[in-house]
């Protein structure tokens, strides 16, 4: 398995923040980029075969990176094709597609609700393994959000699971060996806060991971519970991004 889809968080702090998602949720350091002034210009944060993204927050004009908290970043092999068919698809090219300096080839692109994707050939991915950190981005029309994803990027539905009144709860979709998950419904500001997306990772003991989250300092959204896809909780870090940890892996 090559896992190619890793989410993305900017931090104020970029620094502080890889020192407690160390502490709090056993994060380890896998590459950092130092970026100007002791800022984070690039991180790279293993839990298990699990990988997220991470940067320091700063005005960069003509980056949109720099104009959100969060978005997804995608290995893919083809990525001038890829590219063709995102705009093809109507998609909003947020950044050329171009060579990097580091040695990938890549471009940024909105999506119809105007989330933040990146796709390059850059690699950050754990050899051999799933990457078990995964993106949940919430949409306010999920039934166009899976078309359009399909459309403009390949992703293919693996899961859609309807609520009581039949309109679609959840989904996930997968583009290779990688899986997002889709949110939808009204955003609770308690919980959602600035954000538009949420990380969410399996570990095999929740409750024991809870409590030294919490003793951390991770604020609580809602304690380890039990749901018929598995046990888990969720929690906000110091900078209010949402963690949900839980026994639950995607659908193949």
């Amino acid at each position: 398995m090559r896992p190619n889809l890793f989410p993305v968080l900017r931090y104020k702090d970029g620094r502080a923040a890889i020192d407690w998602l160390g502490r709090a949720f056993g994060f380890e350091k896998h590459g950092i980029v130092d970026g100007p002034d002791g800022s984070v210009a690039h991180a790279e944060l293993r839990f298990g075969p699990g990988v997220v993204g991470l940067s320091s927050r700063q005005s960069t004009p003509g980056n949109p990176w720099s104009e959100v908290r969060q978005g997804i970043y995608v290995r893919v092999d083809e990525v001038d094709a890829l590219h063709d068919r995102a705009k093809a698809a109507g998609a909003e090219i947020a950044s050329p597609l171009k060579d990097q300096d580091y040695g990938s080839r890549e471009f940024g692109v909105r999506d119809l609700e105007g989330h933040l994707w990146g796709f390059g050939t850059y690699d950050m991915a754990a050899a051999g393994a799933p990457n078990i950190c995964v993106a949940g981005v919430h949409y306010g029309d999920n039934r166009a959000a899976l078309e359009w994803l399909e459309r403009a990027f390949g992703f293919r539905t693996s899961l859609e699971v309807a609520g009581p009144d039949g309109a679609l709860m959840h989904a996930e979709m997968r583009l290779g060996d990688g899986a997002i998950m889709i949110e939808s419904g009204a955003k609770d500001p308690a919980v959602w806060g600035e954000n538009d997306q949420a990380v969410y990772t399996h570990v095999a003991d929740p409750d024991a991971h809870f409590t030294r989250a919490k003793d951390a300092g991770a604020r609580t959204i809602r304690p380890p519970h039990d749901t018929p896809w598995g046990r888990g909780y969720y929690v906000h870090d110091p900078e209010g991004f949402i963690w949900g940890f839980s026994t639950y892996k995607p659908a193949p």
